[in-house]
């Protein structure tokens, strides 16, 4: 046989050897589909074989799934008490916001190195950090009167208020958030016009307006998650007054599906991370679709704004302590 018969044989096998080839990938492609249906299909089963009816409270309706076969997804997709600084400097904007919305407390920029954005956060976290309260005696001095006859009405601590002012504001009477969000409790445009109707306010810009507007719409959620109990229902209202009810629900609804306890808040936040973008499996299998609310990307401000208000109202009850509360701590002695 001569070379030139054998480069035309060789030649014709090519197309047989693609053709073989592609008949190989089609029928692997095949075969990957159905076991990746199949496994869904198991996983959605698994999920779904336990159903109860939703229990009363303020909770989105959603079919509850046996945790048992789950708990390691839910271990691995948990959020750790603790920042995780690899991930917060990655996002350090919203971490930042979340402590302070006052220009004069944002020592930090961009161009920070990690090792001072690192002693930032141990600074935050130092269980032990002291709380300096000149900030706090001014503004009682001035609005002292309004903020205690407000919370009286409503049933609430002034000195959590006080928190949440810390927090929002920093004291600042004129203080406004990137996204629009002013004074003293940092209420939105929209939510300002709904609360001037509501109360029959002039405005809610000027500090005693946005003291009564921003202290009623706390303890109207308070309000709202009254069932949870008497520390989570502050919890809870805190989470809904920076993130929105809607928010908060999604997370309630998430912890019931998983057979979880959807009135305590450190078993809900630890949900919130669930409602990010990237767990559209899993929120198909919750609710059929997308979360009611949408997919939630700014999970970790609710998640840090609650522990850091709480840790405010904690120091504010030493630093302005009232004789009522001798009387709940040796209550709650003798009930142990």
């Amino acid at each position: 046989m001569s070379i030139k018969s054998l480069k035309i044989e060789n030649f014709l096998k090519i197309p047989v050897i693609l053709v073989s080839v592609l008949i190989i990938v089609a029928i692997l492609a095949v075969i990957i589909k159905y076991s990746e249906s199949s496994n869904s299909n198991d996983i959605e089963k698994q999920f779904l074989e336990t159903k109860s009816s939703n229990p009363e409270g303020v909770i989105p309706p959603v079919e509850t799934g046996s945790n048992k076969k789950n708990e390691n997804y839910i271990k691995s997709a948990s959020y750790s008490n603790a920042i995780n600084i690899e991930n917060a400097l990655l996002n350090w904007q919203n971490i930042f916001d979340i402590f302070s919305y006052n220009l004069n407390d944002s020592t930090m920029s961009s161009t920070d190195s990690a090792a001072r954005y690192e002693n930032m956060v141990k600074i935050i976290r130092n269980p032990n950090r002291k709380l300096n309260k000149s900030g706090s005696d001014v503004i009682l001095q001035q609005y002292g009167d309004i903020i205690l006859d407000e919370c009286k009405y409503y049933n609430i601590d002034w000195r959590l208020i006080l928190a949440m002012i810390k927090q929002e504001s920093a004291f600042t009477s004129d203080a406004v958030s990137h996204a629009g969000a002013y004074g003293f409790m940092q209420i939105m445009p929209r939510t300002g016009s709904m609360l001037e109707q509501t109360l029959n306010l002039d405005d809610h810009r000027s500090p005693v307006n946005n003291l009564k507007a921003g202290i009623y719409y706390y303890a109207m959620l308070v309000g709202r998650y009254h069932g949870t109990g008497d520390t989570n229902k502050y919890k809870f209202a805190l989470a809904a007054y920076n993130a929105g009810s809607g928010r908060v629900e999604d997370a309630m609804s998430m912890a019931y599906f998983f057979n979880e306890d959807y009135k305590d808040w450190d078993i809900v936040k630890e949900y919130m991370k669930l409602l990010a973008p990237g767990n559209d499996s899993l929120h198909n299998i919750v609710w059929g679709k997308r979360p009611p609310n949408g997919v939630f990307v700014n999970w970790k401000e609710p998640y840090f704004y609650v522990e850091n208000i709480m840790w405010y109202w904690q120091q504010y009850k030493k630093l302005y302590a009232l004789p009522e509360d001798n009387k709940k701590t040796k209550k709650n002695k003798k009930s142990k």
